[in-house]
């Protein structure tokens, strides 16, 4: 297939009003930026694609861009292509749209990762600086995805940030969204996290004797497809007899793994088997929100796959310049994925947000 690219001119005149003497500009599409030479939608999404899709440094999408397309372009037209998508999306207000959607959900999942930046502390005050993460919050079915930049990984960030939410939230162990409990309608920890964290127990032994770990794991199975199955037949609960049953076992092995790992000596602290039977005995009210509440679903992975972005970027550039960089592609990346799941290419949704028409996501009804 052989790549066309043409050059089209846009004369702007200039017209002096006869009353005030005022003149005014013809002005330029909404997609042209101000100077001599001005890229189209096609380059534009190139370099956008590239370097927030295909996590290419700014230098080496411009000499792609150049080989696959012929136009030369410079790194700074590339940074430049993500600057002016991340400020019309900004000046639409996409972040308040999509903090509303997520809002209006009944449920949500978050997750966190920590992310790399050459210099972490630029422009953020210093109760706000720390370790940088990403912060993914995302709707399990509806196609919502949003990532935000976080200084740290503090409580008061994360808190900060869900303060808009009412609803079920899905999550991993992490007490910072245990502090988000007085405004929400539950938590549900994620079991698959809970199933790794036992199948590391099975693995230390001594034994027989952490054979309850593996109980447990089995028990939420169990659970978990007693729940699909209900969903299939159009049930509105599960039956009280088998879920009292399931809880009786599940409650049996985690005091198992208490009373036989409390004085077992471990070189760092508590027993690991001891620690997590005592974590399963204290949340397992959020163990179990999956089983009553049927819209909730019992794992945290539609989270840990966005979070993949941001890694996934590491592991190819290795870093972001600064918190408005990173600030700048979560927005982008939140952008794009939820038109994609909305059933919007990515040339047309960044051609839509440079002629300042973005696709902006719906409050649930």
């Amino acid at each position: 297939m052989k790549i066309t690219t043409f050059l089209t001119e846009y004369l702007l005149p200039l017209l002096t009003c006869r009353c005030c003497g005022k003149v005014n500009a013809a002005q330029a599409p909404p997609w042209a930026h101000p100077g001599s030479v001005s890229y189209g939608p096609g380059i534009n999404t190139a370099a956008v694609l590239l370097s927030s899709y295909g996590n290419v440094p700014a230098e080496r999408t411009a000499n792609l861009i150049g080989m696959l397309l012929g136009v030369p372009v410079s790194a700074g037209f590339v940074d430049g292509a993500s600057e002016r998508l991340s400020s019309r999306l900004e000046g639409a207000g996409f972040d308040e749209v999509m903090q509303a959607a997520l809002g209006a959900e009944p449920v949500l999942a978050a997750d966190e990762t920590p992310v790399n930046l050459l210099d972490p502390h630029a422009g953020l005050a210093d109760e706000d600086a720390g370790a940088p993460h990403v912060l993914v919050v995302r709707t399990p079915h509806a196609g919502l995805t949003w990532l935000r930049a976080l200084g740290s990984r503090q409580a008061a960030a994360i808190t900060a940030v869900l303060s808009f939410f009412a609803g079920f939230l899905i999550s991993d162990g992490y007490s910072a969204y245990q502090q988000l409990l007085p405004r929400l309608a539950g938590v549900q920890q994620c079991c698959q996290h809970v199933i790794r964290r036992c199948r590391a127990v099975t693995k230390v032994g001594p034994g027989s004797l952490q054979s309850w770990a593996a109980d447990v794991i089995e028990i939420l199975r169990e659970a978990h497809q007693a729940v699909d199955d209900a969903l299939a037949r159009g049930d509105p609960a599960l039956d009280e007899q088998l879920l009292a049953k399931l809880r009786e076992r599940y409650d049996e092995a985690v005091a198992f793994g208490i009373t036989h790992n409390r004085l077992r000596d471990w070189h760092e602290g508590n027993h690991p088997g001891y620690a997590l039977g005592c974590w399963l005995r204290d949340y397992k009210e959020q163990m179990w929100l999956f089983t009553t509440q049927f819209a909730v679903d019992w794992t945290n992975n539609c989270s840990e796959q966005a979070v993949k972005a941001a890694k996934r970027h590491q592991a190819v550039s290795g870093y972001w310049h600064t918190p408005r960089t990173l600030a700048r592609w979560c927005r982008i990346r939140s952008y794009l994925d939820s038109a994609a799941n909305h059933g919007l290419t990515a040339l047309d949704a960044i051609t839509r947000a440079l002629a300042g028409d973005p696709w902006l996501p719906l409050p649930a009804r």
